[in-house]
């Protein structure tokens, strides 16, 4: 498909698929990393897309965990795991009248 430059072309064309082996070069990395680093315990490198730097809408339900005693109140920041990524946010809580209308709620309901 990609002619007689072969995986090159595909690479170059693509990027790289998953299962491929890659060397990552960092510049300025700090000593004290180089020190405490174990080569047999794995180093995950993460980042973000361009879509994800952006502002956001998300509507979802979430719920309060059970030892979790205060009330979280609107425009609090939140640190919120989505699978082995952590993001903080500040959210805006609101409920959804019969009218297809959204009122802002200052606290979340207590149940």
């Amino acid at each position: 498909e990609f002619g007689e430059d072969g995986e090159a072309a595909r690479i170059r064309h693509e990027g790289f698929r998953q299962g491929l082996y890659v060397r990552i070069r960092i510049d300025g990395v700090p000593c004290e990393f180089i020190d405490s680093f174990n080569p047999i315990l794995p180093l995950i490198l993460g980042g973000l897309t361009p879509q994800e730097t952006n502002r956001g809408f998300v509507r979802c339900r979430f719920k309060k965990h059970r030892w979790h005693r205060r009330t979280l109140k609107c425009n609090d920041p939140l640190i919120l795991s989505v699978g082995w990524r952590r993001f903080q946010s500040i959210p805006v809580f609101s409920t959804e009248d019969q009218n297809g209308r959204h009122r802002y709620l200052k606290y979340t309901p207590d149940n």
